[in-house]
């Protein structure tokens, strides 16, 4: 059973931001189990490289370290990722990282119309420079707002029902396939070269058939098309037309 870490930027309304998290555990599918994770009381510094790592970066690598796979939602802020989430992603890579390797879904949460590519492409960028391995194309979004969820709680757009579980799906598929190929070994690589790779193996090469190849013909005579065959519209083409007789 894959066990993915749902980490949620907050939205700008903290109701809708804990209804969406909700209708994603709902819509996580069968044998996966999604985990919130919530991060500790960082230090509101970046991580120092000459000095230890507090206790809370501990927790926290050692929370992301637990799950086989992450889920990270973020809303759009000033056209990128809000800065809390940024701030937890650098305590994660801080060394020793634990996003290195690390199987990762993205998606984007944003109002209908209000777009969430910006936000997706600075994501992206943050989690590849840390190593982690970035569920690729394409980009998903969840197209959310206040209205969407009834007061109750209860998700009543089916767009929105209809997205989260596509993501939820999409997610742990991904993670559940990198996390089979991670307890497999390594995966063999294609060598760039194929025609050196064949060269290495020095393999005997393939015997000559026992007869030989036949020669190639050197010449091959063809008809003259100039000459005066039988037939007889070819013929009268070729004929003097004053007095009848052959073309010379």
């Amino acid at each position: 059973m894959p066990v993915i870490g749902l980490l949620l930027g907050q939205l700008p309304q903290a109701r809708t931001t804990r209804l969406l998290a909700s209708l994603l555990h709902a819509a996580a599918p069968a044998g996966t189990r999604l985990v919130e994770l919530t991060p500790p009381d960082l230090p509101l510094h970046a991580p120092y490289v000459d000095a230890p790592l507090p206790r809370a970066a501990f927790e926290w690598k050692r929370a992301i370290d637990a799950v086989d796979g992450l889920l990270i939602v973020t809303p759009t802020h000033e056209r990128s990722v809000p800065g809390a989430l940024k701030h937890t992603l650098d305590w994660a890579h801080a060394s020793p990282s634990a996003l290195a390797g690390k199987p990762i879904a993205i998606a984007g949460a944003a109002a209908p119309r209000a777009g969430s590519f910006m936000a997706l492409v600075h994501l992206r960028t943050i989690l590849s420079d840390a190593g982690a391995e970035v569920m690729g194309q394409p980009e998903r979004t969840l197209a959310v707002q206040a209205s969407d969820f009834s007061a109750h709680g209860r998700c009543h757009s089916a767009d929105l029902d209809a997205q989260a579980h596509s993501l939820l799906g999409a997610a742990a598929g991904y993670i559940a396939h990198l996390t089979r190929i991670a307890d497999s070994g390594q995966i063999p690589t294609v060598p760039t070269d194929p025609v050196a790779a064949v060269r290495a193996e020095r393999a005997p090469a393939p015997t000559s058939p026992a007869l030989g190849i036949p020669a190639f013909v050197g010449s091959v005579t063809t008809a003259d098309p100039l000459v005066i065959t039988g037939d007889p519209t070819f013929a009268m083409a070729h004929l003097d037309s004053t007095t009848g007789a052959p073309a010379a």
